[in-house]
């Protein structure tokens, strides 16, 4: 049995090497945390985190910068050994808001947490837990080594 790879998939580059593409043709290299030049799989998910909550305060923050404004997002995470789990996923926007008075910037703060707590499905999914079943298939398409 053969199939096609579904618009969003990894594959197997070399050993505990991948690449994740998506349909619309972009590649994120995927490995193991010593590996160079690849992302691991926590670090995609603290960067997935991160990245939904800068895109879900973007129109909010960009209301009052401009729609040009810079922003860095820090990302700090920390890993639960004993539970093999990350118990602390943190991200900090950080943008140049030097031409808005202390109120504005708290009031800014405030609208951005917000439009994150709505909008950041990412987010959502790790709050709620999602299932995450994964299936091992033959596919005789594929090369065979032994």
């Amino acid at each position: 049995m053969s199939t096609q790879p579904t618009p969003l998939h990894i594959e197997r580059t070399a050993p505990k090497t991948y690449v994740g593409r998506n349909a619309r043709g972009a590649e994120v290299a995927i490995g193991s945390g010593s590996a160079d030049g690849v992302f691991s799989p926590g670090e995609l998910l603290a960067v997935a985190l991160a990245a939904c909550g800068i895109l879900s305060a973007d129109h909010t923050i960009a209301s009052k910068l401009g729609d040009d404004f810079a922003a860095t997002v820090d990302i700090e995470q920390r890993k639960h050994a004993e539970e093999d789990r990350y118990d602390l996923i943190a991200s900090t926007i950080r943008a140049n808001l030097g031409a808005l008075d202390e109120s504005h910037v708290a009031a800014l703060a405030e609208r951005a947490e917000r439009a994150i707590d709505r909008l950041c499905t990412v987010g959502h999914t790790v709050d709620e837990g999602t299932e995450h079943p994964v299936v091992l298939q033959h596919d005789e398409a594929l090369p065979q080594r032994v």
